[in-house]
């Protein structure tokens, strides 16, 4: 089966991946594994937007849905809670000697940094 002849749909109810043929796209269709009903129109077989963040406890990497971003993400290995506003963050801030920890070495996000000095 080559990557045209069918769509990847995700189930609303278990987030199971379902694979659905191209020629039978657009009729009714049933989750594999939990048997709810698929939708199946093309918006669907877009691929939902995610964003990758490292926890700022543990360093683990979390993949947080686009929709649930304003949900109250949680990290998946040790469970405190992500910060997501840093996707919102007006971009460049300035950082000090202060803040350096905080927004860089606990940043959620990969660091982009310059560094500037008078001498």
């Amino acid at each position: 089966m080559n990557d045209n002849s069918a769509h990847i749909i995700r189930c609303p109810q278990c987030q199971a991946a379902n694979r659905i043929p191209a020629d039978r796209f657009g009729m009714a269709a049933k989750c594999g594994k939990c048997h709810a009903q698929l939708p199946t129109d093309p918006a669907a077989a877009e691929p939902e937007a995610s964003y990758k963040m490292r926890c700022t406890e543990c360093g683990a990497k979390n993949r947080v849905p686009g929709p649930k971003i304003n949900a109250g993400a949680k990290c998946g290995k040790c469970g405190s809670m992500l910060k997501t506003e840093e996707l919102f963050t007006p971009q460049p801030i300035m950082v000090s000697d202060g803040n350096f920890e905080n927004m860089v070495l606990k940043s959620p996000l990969p660091v982009l940094m310059w560094a500037w000095a008078p001498w």
